[in-house]
């Protein structure tokens, strides 16, 4: 294939990076702190599941783009017929390996944060008032849940970034 097919393959795929780690750092470290600072937690609430349903064929459709162009990268990477090898004795491919694993892990932590948790969230929150200062008890842990799993999404997207740079320097 021309290098210039690679090139954007390449190219689509840190896009495709770019939109899904960078929506969820900035929802992480601009939009949810502001609204803590300036809303009550029901209207907040409402607001990040609005734009979550807004981000979530994005996100997804990132999720797709990355799946492909992360397969035909792999095998631009490396010689299949030594796939057995290369995987034990390959720096790349231990790298490689880690950062699949990663890739995996965000992907479960996204399903569970946007399919499982944030449904539970908007059920827990239908009908109450949207000036409360404060969540009911009983809606509380499910809001610690969310917030832990929204901190290990930052934390393995991250890791997924250090682990794709250390593919491009094998290490």
């Amino acid at each position: 294939m021309p290098e210039i097919f690679w090139l954007l393959i390449r190219w689509i795929h840190v896009i495709a990076a770019v939109v899904w780690v960078g929506g969820n750092l900035i929802l992480a470290m601009v939009i949810v702190p502001y609204f803590r600072q300036n809303l009550p937690p029901v209207q907040r609430i409402k607001l990040l599941s609005d734009i979550g349903k807004r981000f979530k064929p994005i996100v997804w459709g990132c999720v797709l783009v990355l799946f492909l162009t992360g397969i035909v990268n792999i095998f631009y990477s490396f010689d299949l017929s030594s796939f057995a090898d290369s995987v034990i004795n390959s720096t790349f491919m231990r790298t490689l390996l880690i950062k699949l694993i990663l890739f995996i892990a965000l992907l479960i932590l996204t399903f569970l944060h946007s399919i499982v948790f944030a449904p539970k969230m908007l059920a827990a929150i239908d009908g109450l008032d949207e000036s409360l200062e404060e969540l009911p008890p009983e809606v509380k842990p499910l809001r610690t849940q969310m917030s832990i799993i929204s901190s290990l999404m930052g934390v393995v997207s991250l890791f997924i970034l250090l682990a794709a740079v250390a593919l491009r320097m094998n290490i």
